[in-house]
């Protein structure tokens, strides 16, 4: 009988001689090849008057190079139908590639020459300040967006992790060219850096390309003694000219590495984190208050949090608001269901199946893996760990983490302190 073949996982990893760790997982029935250099660093690692500099790094390596200009860079990665990108997030930065599999060396070369070479020229970092100032501007005319820098400062008002990862207006404007080469040699450090590659390319061939460029690539290690943050609760309703409210509930969540962390990203799909899951059905299905309700979680290296989000007008907000608090009750309450809970493994499996299509996606899986644990795990260990929740383990988080003493509110839109339900003005 035909069936599902079942999932090969060639994994490797090498350390260069300089401390750079290199994992790959080889799909050789793909013509493709991922390629990302992850460093642990970002926004949440920036000293007090460089909030953004991370972020701003991240966009002038790809504006010039000893070898190639921002147009060249651009130029040879279209010339192959590759595609070339970066991003920032509170702890970690990366610059990828994706390439058919016979252009691997040049994929390599890339990205070797924008973290080795980059100019960092006085020109560039002015037009490219100005270029970050209109994204800054734009996640502020996206509600979506904002309100989630708004709920980090929040709930983290004195810690870096609730700092946005664009920085401010004025910090960004006020960064010379001294600050951010001095910010990239301290950070970029071969002791914090992981290159991930997932494709039909060798473990060998990829660590015989990278370490020609990284030879003698040292700098002494830099240890961090960040201090955990800790969840502030309370009440934010920020006047916005919009057309509707937009509203963010957040819990106490756990770090990336918890052992109960399959449990919780159960938790989340049974509250709102799919089209099956109570918040959705309740609130958008059955009573038509919203677009959009959904939860999630973000987990970071020593904290984390389980949010809700959603959008409705004014004169719905309350309704809203009261039913969200009714789910998180009735969960306290009742507990879950069997049948929720089996959905809602069902649902974390075939996603994680479905993204091991993505050359792109293994390649993220890698390096996180790498990043957080110093270690791989296998498709089969993650469906098993998720086939291994039960209730009793979920229905611990809920007492745990669902506690309203804890609970911390944001509202983005046309709305005051009145409009909020009698219950929660204590807060």
């Amino acid at each position: 009988m035909g069936g599902v073949p079942p999932v090969v996982e060639e994994y490797a990893k090498s350390v260069l001689p300089g401390g750079i760790r290199i994992v790959t997982e080889r799909i050789p029935y793909v013509r493709s090849v991922a390629v990302g250099i992850w460093v642990d660093t970002g926004s949440r690692y920036e000293p007090e008057g460089r909030g953004g500099i991370s972020h701003l790094i991240e966009h002038l390596v790809f504006k010039g190079t000893a070898t190639r200009t921002a147009e060249e860079i651009a130029r040879t990665v279209d010339s192959v139908g590759g595609q070339m990108d970066a991003f920032t997030t509170k702890e970690h930065t990366c610059f990828y590639v994706n390439v058919l599999d016979e252009h691997l060396p040049l994929g390599v070369n890339l990205l070797s020459d924008i973290l080795l070479r980059s100019l960092f020229g006085a020109e560039e970092i002015e037009r490219e300040k100005s270029v970050v100032l209109q994204e800054i501007k734009m996640v502020e005319d996206t509600p979506d967006d904002l309100i989630h820098d708004l709920f980090a400062k929040r709930i983290w008002p004195t810690h870096p992790l609730g700092r946005p990862i664009l920085g401010s207006r004025e910090a960004v404007q006020g960064f010379t060219r001294e600050t951010i080469l001095t910010h990239f040699q301290e950070e970029y450090r071969p002791e914090k850096i992981v290159i991930a590659t997932a494709g039909n390319a060798d473990h060998g061939q990829v660590v015989s390309l990278f370490e020609p460029h990284f030879r003698g690539f040292f700098r002494h290690p830099v240890f961090r003694d960040g201090v955990p943050p800790s969840l502030t609760p309370g009440l934010d309703v920020l006047h916005k000219a919009l057309e509707q409210v937009h509203l963010m509930v957040g819990f106490p969540g756990l770090p990336q590495v918890a052992p109960e962390r399959y449990a919780l990203y159960v938790l989340n799909d049974i509250i709102g984190g799919s089209m099956s899951s109570r918040l959705f059905q309740e609130v958008r299905e059955r009573q038509g208050l919203v677009y959009s309700i959904y939860s999630g979680t973000q987990a970071y290296r020593d904290a984390g949090i389980l949010y809700i989000s959603a959008g409705t007008d004014a004169t719905n907000f309350s309704k809203v608001l009261k039913l969200v608090l009714k789910e998180i009750r009735d969960l306290k309450k009742d507990g879950i269901r069997a049948e929720e809970l089996r959905r809602a493994k069902d649902h974390l499996k075939g996603n994680l199946m479905l993204s091991m299509e993505s050359t792109s996606g293994r390649m993220n899986r890698l390096a996180k893996q790498e990043l957080s644990f110093g270690a791989f795990f296998s498709l089969d260990e993650m469906l098993a760990a998720i086939d291994r929740v039960g209730e009793e383990e979920v229905q611990s988080l809920i007492h745990r983490l669902l506690d309203e003493d804890q609970l911390a509110l944001l509202t983005l839109g046309p709305l005051d302190r009145r409009n909020l339900p009698r219950e929660l003005l204590r807060h």
